[in-house]
């Protein structure tokens, strides 16, 4: 059996079908408003060399109180689709690919949305440079998941990691939000 056509990779055909991404991290900030200590900010996103084809938005940030409690920012996209930015140096795309080969469903992507920020609500990240190995390792140890993963670092790339704003607790494992008290709920 034949795979799919070589044009098949990187067409897009319906990109539509995702736009259900957009109302559902909209539900999902709200949620997490109601329930954490967080502060919220929404702003211009910042444009992205990634692509050429695809603008950012609107970014949203949820920001803990505690430096040991990982950021989150939430970017709405064109195409439609989201960038998450957790932690200090994790960075995913919903839908990942989005092409006709590799036919995500928009479904999957709202589950994965809510299982990343819902992990990571939940201190359930790890991210560290390994300075031995000179890689930058993660793990995700989320409720009936888990997933991890590493790459090599240049020492460049390195130093721009270390350099920037935020920086994951010494341990490397963030620590969860807190939760809102009872009758707290801004």
């Amino acid at each position: 059996m034949e795979g799919p056509p070589q044009e098949a990779y990187g067409r897009v055909t319906n990109p539509q079908r995702f736009a259900p991404l957009i109302p559902a991290a909209e539900e999902l900030v709200a949620d997490l408003e109601l329930r954490f200590e967080v502060t919220v900010t929404r702003e211009p996103a910042v444009p992205r060399r990634a692509s050429s084809t695809v603008r950012t938005i609107e970014s949203i940030r949820l920001i803990p109180p505690d430096p040991d409690q990982a950021p989150l920012t939430i970017t709405t996209t064109s195409f439609p689709g989201l960038y998450l930015d957790v932690g200090a140096w994790q960075h995913i795309a919903l839908p990942a690919c989005g092409c006709d080969t590799c036919d995500e469903q928009v479904e999957d992507a709202v589950e994965d949305l809510v299982k990343y920020c819902t992990a990571l609500a939940g201190g359930k990240l790890s991210e560290r440079i390994n300075v031995a190995q000179r890689t930058l390792e993660h793990t995700w140890d989320g409720d009936d998941w888990g997933r991890s993963g590493s790459q090599s670092l240049s020492p460049q790339r390195e130093a721009e990691l270390r350099a920037r704003p935020v920086i994951p607790p010494q341990s490397g494992h963030w620590r969860p939000w807190l939760i809102k008290k009872s009758g707290d709920h801004r």
